[in-house]
C-alpha cells in the first residue's frame, strides 16, 4: 500500500463527521468551534514497539491502547474528549495490520465520542503518536497541583495487574486473563474524570507506575503522602500467585495502570463517595491522606519499607 491508500484506508474507517468540526481530514490543518464558555485541553503520546507493547502484540491492542492512554490524560484534566490527530509510522503498510489497527482504535474511540481530523503516516520503525483535544467548563480543569493538607487520595481500579499482565505475556503465559486484559486493552476513566472536576482538588493519571505519579502530584503541591498499604487495590489473582512484597511492588512500580489517583477534601468525603457509588461501578479505594512532607507507607499500622524502582524513560 501507498500512503495515499492508507490515509484512505483510515479515513474510510474513521467518523471525522461532527457540527463542531469545520474542516476535517484532507487539508493541511484542521479547524474546529470551542464551544463558549468552555476551554480547550490538548494531550499528546507516543507508544512504540518494544516499549510499550511486545512484538506478539496484535494491532487493534496497539489501535486500543494509544487511544487509552491519550483519554486517560484528559480524563485526570476532567475534560471531554473530542477530537484527534493520528501519527503512524509503520515499516510496512499491510492491508490487514492496518484494518486491525483502525478497528481497535475506533471502537474505543466511538465508545468516547472521539473522532479523527487529521494526522500524518510514515514509513519507520514501529511507533504510535496520537494528541487528543478536549473540552472542559471555563476554570473546571484539574491539575497535579492543588491538594492539601489533610486532603484524603484515592485511585480508580486496581494497581500492578497490567504489570503482572506484562510479566505474564513475556513468560509465553495467557492467564490470568484479567491482568492480561488490563495491559493489552487497559480502560480509561474518562466518564469518572469530569465527574471528578466537581470534587478532586488535585488529579494524574497512573502510567509509570503508583509511587511515581503520586510522588509527582505531591511534588507538584509541595507536600507529601502517607499511604496505607493495606488499602491498595490488588486482584486476588496477583495476591494467590507471587509473594506479598513482590505484588506491593508491582503495584507501587508496575505501571500502565492508566487509572487515576486524586486528592478529595476530607470534608467532601461522604457525599463524593455516596454520589460516586451512585453513578459508577468502577472500583474505588481511599488509599491514604495527604501530609506536610515526604511519602511514608504503612502496614497494619506500621512503617513499610519500599524499595525505589520509579519509572523513567531515559
Amino acid at each position: 500500500m501507498k500512503e495515499d491508500d492508507v490515509i484512505t484506508l483510515i479515513r474510510d474507517m474513521f467518523s471525522s463527521v461532527s457540527g463542531d468540526v469545520k474542516l476535517s481530514i484532507g487539508d493541511d490543518g484542521s479547524v474546529v468551534e470551542v464551544p463558549k464558555g468552555m476551554e480547550l485541553v490538548t494531550v499528546l503520546d507516543t507508544i512504540s514497539l518494544g516499549t510499550h507493547y511486545l512484538h506478539e502484540t496484535t494491532s487493534d491492542s496497539i489501535g486500543h491502547k494509544i487511544v487509552a492512554v491519550n483519554l486517560s490524560d484528559i480524563a485526570a484534566m476532567g475534560a471531554q474528549p473530542k477530537w484527534a490527530h493520528l501519527s503512524l509510522s509503520i515499516p510496512e503498510a499491510e492491508k490487514g495490520w492496518i484494518e486491525k489497527f483502525v478497528h481497535g482504535f475506533s471502537a474505543l474511540a466511538t465508545k468516547h465520542g472521539l473522532i479523527i481530523i487529521g494526522g500524518d503516516t510514515i514509513k519507520g520503525p514501529e511507533m504510535v503518536t496520537l494528541s487528543i483535544q478536549g473540552i472542559v467548563n471555563k476554570s473546571k480543569y484539574i491539575t497535579r497541583k492543588n491538594a492539601n493538607i489533610g486532603d484524603l487520595i484515592y485511585v480508580t481500579g486496581y494497581l500492578g495487574s497490567a504489570s503482572y499482565g506484562l510479566q505474564m505475556l513475556k513468560s509465553r503465559k495467557n492467564e490470568p486473563k484479567s491482568c492480561i486484559k488490563d495491559f493489552d486493552f487497559p480502560e480509561p476513566r474518562v466518564d469518572e474524570g469530569i465527574f471528578l472536576s466537581d470534587y478532586a482538588s488535585a488529579m494524574i493519571d497512573i502510567s509509570d507506575g503508583f509511587q511515581t505519579d503520586l510522588s509527582k502530584l505531591t511534588k507538584a503541591s509541595n507536600l507529601g503522602f502517607n499511604v496505607n498499604i493495606d488499602q491498595l487495590p490488588i486482584r486476588m489473582e496477583m495476591l494467590e500467585q507471587i509473594d506479598f512484597d513482590d505484588v506491593i511492588s508491582m503495584a507501587l512500580f508496575g505501571g500502565d495502570d492508566y487509572e487515576l489517583c486524586f486528592t478529595i477534601p476530607e470534608v467532601m468525603k461522604d457525599e463524593f463517595e455516596q454520589k460516586w457509588h451512585k453513578n459508577f461501578k468502577t472500583k474505588l479505594s481511599h488509599v491514604g491522606m495527604i501530609v506536610k512532607s515526604f511519602g511514608r507507607y504503612k502496614y497494619n499500622g506500621k512503617e513499610y519499607v519500599v524499595e525505589n524502582k520509579n519509572f523513567e524513560h531515559f
